[in-house]
């Protein structure tokens, strides 16, 4: 929503960052889907805007770890709120029916997020409100 501050792949390494407690940059390039150098070059810049930093790896000397600081932190949490306050106004101005619609999307999207490889999902017809959509 503000495109003065970070990309969106900058915020998910941050979101990923501070879900993930620290990590090395090649554990955070693999979480985000992009070649190490792609990574090293993300955590470079959320560095320089002082958002994570680099510190020791306890269990490896050779290597660092990428943890958020507190700037970081803030600025997930103070966009979250900004953008569950505008999904919240959206939400309100819809009928009964479409905010039942997009609440059955976000429990299959949910399903999809959460499975595991192997698992079958969850049958969407088993939820009574799911067969008003069926047609």
């Amino acid at each position: 929503m503000d495109p003065n501050e970070l990309t969106i792949t900058q915020f998910s390494a941050l979101a990923t960052v501070i879900r993930s407690g620290p990590l090395g940059v090649g554990h955070l390039a693999e979480i985000e889907g992009l070649p190490s150098p792609a990574a090293t070059r993300l955590a470079d810049k959320l560095e320089e805007a002082g958002l994570v930093a680099r510190q020791p790896n306890p269990s490896d000397r050779r290597g660092v770890q990428i943890v958020a600081t507190a700037k970081g932190a803030e600025l997930l949490e103070r966009r979250a709120r900004i953008g569950n306050a505008w999904l919240a106004e959206q939400l309100s101005a819809l009928s009964k029916s479409d905010r039942l619609a997009v609440e059955c999307a976000v429990a299959v999207l949910e399903t999809f997020a959460t499975e595991r490889p192997g698992e079958q999902p969850a049958a969407g017809g088993d939820r009574p409100e799911a067969k008003e959509f069926q047609q």
